[in-house]
């Protein structure tokens, strides 16, 4: 992947990153046939995804014939993503983020104008050797993310990952969630003769929680609340959502309602995890 400065390769190495592939920015173009037997020598790396920007095309003015040797290499199958964007656009960026552009920095040019012109002359063989090129000029980051995700992702990875987590209010929140639900003020097995030294896993304490009509209203809305939020969750191109449910020590009332949304979400096209962070406590 390439593409002029501030055209998105950042966000989109990210994007391909969370689409599984093993991402490396900046590889000189020397090294890429060494890495290349790294990977083969690496089953578990099957997608892998290089950027390489404008001072690649410095250092390595031969790049355009390395990526066909890459190309026409047995066992690797290539594909050039070039980002490209209109001055405005680049210049707009520049002057939100106030970064210096790379060829200002190095010298070669003095003013972002002049950059973006000498960079698009040095670019020009590596966007003629592209598969695809991408022009983000009306793309925000949550748009170039969908979009590299659905032409280069496979379903598992564009699948959202939801994490249901179970915890005690008593260990902390858990640092990761993005929403919190409270389950204190439901009815403690803690206080039950039988139930205090069992967990939310136990049918028993699952079934004293769980026929609480307020306990049903809480899975309800929960619910509710997530097949309402988790479609736009997904357009934005999220890769992970985290969903922690308290109670006071995370052995009963959490568990077991983690356990029923665990249910409730069964079936759903999402990659479904669920951990009880507390129960061993």
């Amino acid at each position: 992947m390439s593409g002029l400065s501030g055209s998105g390769k950042t966000t989109a190495l990210h994007a391909l990153e969370d689409a599984g592939y093993f991402c490396v920015d900046n590889l000189p173009a020397p090294l890429l046939p060494q890495f290349l037997r790294l990977v083969e020598a690496s089953p578990s790396i099957q997608r892998v995804a290089i950027a390489m920007d404008v001072r690649e095309r410095v250092l390595a003015p031969d790049i355009e014939r390395d990526l066909t040797g890459v190309g026409s290499t047995a066992g690797h199958r290539l594909h050039v993503l070039f980002l490209a964007a209109d001055d405005e656009a680049l210049i707009a960026r520049f002057k939100t983020t106030r970064r210096r552009h790379p060829l200002v920095a190095q010298g070669a040019a003095t003013v972002l104008t002049d950059a973006i012109e000498l960079e698009r002359t040095w670019l020009a063989p590596l966007r003629a050797r592209a598969t695809e090129v991408l022009d983000t000029t009306r793309l925000n980051v949550h748009d170039l993310k969908h979009h590299i995700q659905a032409r280069y992702g496979d379903p598992v990875h564009r699948r959202l990952a939801l994490h249901l987590v179970s915890f005690g209010f008593r260990h902390g929140v858990p640092q990761e969630a993005d929403f919190v639900f409270d389950a204190r003020f439901l009815d403690n097995p803690y206080f039950v003769e039988g139930l205090r030294e069992r967990t939310g896993l136990d049918a028993d304490v699952a079934a004293y929680v769980l026929e609480q009509p307020a306990a049903q209203r809480l899975k309800a809305h929960i619910l509710a609340l997530l097949g309402d939020a988790l479609p736009h969750i997904e357009a934005e191109g999220r890769a992970t959502l985290t969903v922690a449910i308290g109670c006071t020590g995370g052995h009963h009332r959490s568990v077991a309602l983690c356990e029923a949304l665990r249910s409730g979400l069964a079936g759903s096209e999402r990659d479904l995890h669920v951990v009880h962070r507390d129960v061993a406590r």
